[in-house]
């Protein structure tokens, strides 16, 4: 679709004439409407600025009138080609049908996969009612600035949730990595879920991420799962203090949210590989051996001493 007729398609949805639209974007009452039919008949094309008004006007994002045009098959296909390039596209075919396929475990597809699942909940949940169709239109239109607000409002959720505890945290903050992975193992004791993600950002640099379940974090099951995050969002904070570039990102690929506290500090991926040691022991400890359960607990010990870095001096090194 070009881009003069997203232009004509959302306003028509929001019931406006081309002068009103061009009234609300900034244009005088004399050439509001034939700015607007310039625009949507592709004889000229608003500049940026204009563009963004126009989507501000409509309360639409900005991507839903971007110049992306598709119109043959064969701009499909370089769209697909383009989407197995960068995100590993698949095809498959089963019981006469073709399916696009991506990866659901991809963890540099989270965000894309939580995408594609608010969009499914929403076409199942569509009936064949004339307003239901309208509404689903209206939502399409704004689903990026939608979702990213919910993510947001969540955030925030926790944050609030939080910020007493964190606030009134009175203990020494961790001086090494060992006592995070400490930490982290008694965040999990206590049934917290937890997973790690890493993700390349240049040569060199890493960002390890520590991911948690928000309805559990909102809802902890116990008093010391409370205490024990807050104490982990309060170390999250001092290694901003300290230099290290931090933030956190929403996802939800199987429907539930979870939330990831990122930091760009390469060496503490040494944090999530024992981490991940002892996850992978937590969820198989049952009927193992007393052996085995020891066995684990000394190499794990072992670990944390021959892998303590000094927090300070890590996020000092890789803040430059």
């Amino acid at each position: 679709m070009k881009l003069g007729n997203k232009i004509r398609k959302y306003r028509q949805l929001h019931d406006m004439s081309q002068k009103e639209l061009g009234m609300k974007v900034g244009f005088s009452a004399a050439t509001a409407d034939s700015r607007m039919r310039k625009y949507e008949s592709d004889a000229m094309a608003p500049k940026a600025d204009i563009r963004a008004k126009i989507a501000e006007a409509l309360n639409i994002d900005l991507e839903a009138i971007s110049d992306v045009e598709i119109s043959s098959f064969a701009d499909i296909m370089y769209v697909l080609f383009e989407l197995e390039e960068k995100y590993g596209l698949k095809i498959e075919k089963k019981d006469g049908k073709t399916s696009i396929v991506f990866d659901d475990s991809d963890r540099d597809l989270e965000t894309l996969i939580s995408f594609l699942t608010a969009w499914k909940d929403k076409k199942d949940a569509l009936s064949d009612d004339p307003k239901d169709v309208h509404d689903y239109e209206i939502w399409k239109s704004h689903f990026v600035t939608d979702i990213n607000d919910y993510y947001a409002k969540k955030e925030e959720e926790i944050s609030n949730f939080y910020k007493k505890s964190v606030s009134s945290y009175k203990g020494s903050y961790a001086e090494t990595t060992s006592d995070i992975v400490r930490l982290l193992r008694k965040i999990v004791e206590s049934g917290v879920s937890l997973s790690t993600r890493t993700k390349h950002i240049s040569q060199g640099v890493l960002a390890n991420g520590f991911t948690f379940k928000v309805n559990e974090l909102l809802n902890p099951t116990t008093d010391e799962a409370k205490k024990l995050f807050a104490q982990f969002l309060a170390e999250f904070m001092y290694w901003e203090k300290l230099g290290a570039k931090t933030y956190t990102d929403m996802q939800m690929p199987d429907g539930s949210f979870s939330i990831t506290y990122y930091v760009e500090v390469s060496s503490f991926s040494v944090i999530v590989n024992l981490i991940n040691d002892f996850i992978r022991h937590y969820e198989n400890r049952e009927g193992q051996s007393e052996y085995s359960l020891d066995a684990f607990e000394e190499g794990f010990e072992s670990d944390l001493k021959t892998y303590c870095n000094d927090i300070k001096d890590e996020i000092k090194l890789f803040s430059h």
